[in-house]
């Protein structure tokens, strides 16, 4: 066999031994790379929509909600000043008042029928405990300036008077303005009297100014 032979094989076998440790290599440093940080991400979990419940020692900001209810029991004897003309709105709001009260925890509203405001005051004062809610109505027929014939709404005041003496402690205003009534009042509430367009809101919102009132009274008296 020729040197030139020999020499062309020496090449072929050399070079296929540098292939293969070059394989070898490359074969290594995948294994190694895929041991040491290449790992298969999973589908992450979903999450959950509902959110989690509030922990009230790990909040300090959290703030229970009052219990919105009075102390102790009270009895209202809840009587009414008719209009002359005894519209039949003036029975649903005073009917709402009375409903609207009893509705409260701890609050006991009888109604006693209409009284004037001299009969209301001798009542309060052979209580001994019950307070006297006289509400009356008035014909709402002097609107900006103008008098309006025939008016359908109402001023509607409330007093709160004492067991005892008859004195009032304290008194509230609603408007009742039915829709296609007369010149629309402009309502400056919260600082001014409320404007209701139905009879249901206005006792509504008579008995809820009343409510706000026993709350304060109580909180008073319990500080005293």
């Amino acid at each position: 066999m020729s040197s030139f032979h020999l020499r062309g094989q020496r090449r072929k076998q050399s070079g296929l031994a540098v292939f293969l440790l070059l394989f070898g290599v490359i074969w290594e440093a995948g294994e190694a790379e895929g041991q040491s940080g290449r790992r298969t991400v999973k589908p992450s979990s979903p999450v959950s929509s509902t959110p989690a419940e509030p922990n009230e020692s790990s909040n300090p900001h959290s703030v229970k909600p009052a219990a919105g209810e009075l102390p102790s029991k009270v009895r209202l004897l809840v009587a009414r000043q008719s209009t002359s003309k005894h519209l039949h709105t003036e029975d649903q709001i005073f009917a709402s008042f009375v409903k609207h009260l009893n509705e409260y925890e701890n609050i006991e509203a009888t109604s006693i029928g209409d009284t004037k405001e001299g009969q209301a005051v001798e009542r309060a004062k052979n209580e001994t405990e019950a307070f006297v809610i006289l509400m009356k109505f008035d014909i709402d027929s002097f609107q900006s300036g103008t008098i309006i014939m025939n008016s359908q709404d109402l001023q509607i005041e409330y007093s709160v008077l004492a067991p005892h003496t008859g004195k009032r402690q304290t008194k509230g205003k609603v408007y009742f303005q039915g829709i296609g009534g007369g010149r629309l009042r402009k309502s400056g509430w919260p600082n001014g009297t409320p404007i209701r367009i139905t009879p249901d809101a206005a006792g509504s919102e008579a008995a809820d100014g009343l409510y706000f009132w026993l709350k304060l009274a109580a909180m008073k008296k319990a500080m005293q």
